[in-house]
């Protein structure tokens, strides 16, 4: 199941998430996915993130969260 999403929009990267919708807009798909991985500090465990950079054109990426050190 994915629960995040990262989708070029108007020449930014939205990061979304399924229950809260929009949680921020970046400048490149890496800011995103960055912020996507602290999302994944709260379970501390890798997450699915899909990825949209075309329409109709979606790939999977795999995030870990951040050391705390």
């Amino acid at each position: 199941m994915f629960d995040l999403t990262v989708l070029a929009v108007d020449g930014r990267w939205v990061l979304e998430d399924d229950a809260e919708g929009a949680l921020g807009a970046f400048g490149s798909q890496a800011e995103a996915l960055a912020a996507a991985g602290e999302c994944a500090r709260i379970d501390d465990w890798p997450r699915t993130v899909l990825v949209q950079d075309d329409p109709g054109e979606w790939a999977e990426e795999i995030v870990v969260p951040p050391s705390v050190h």
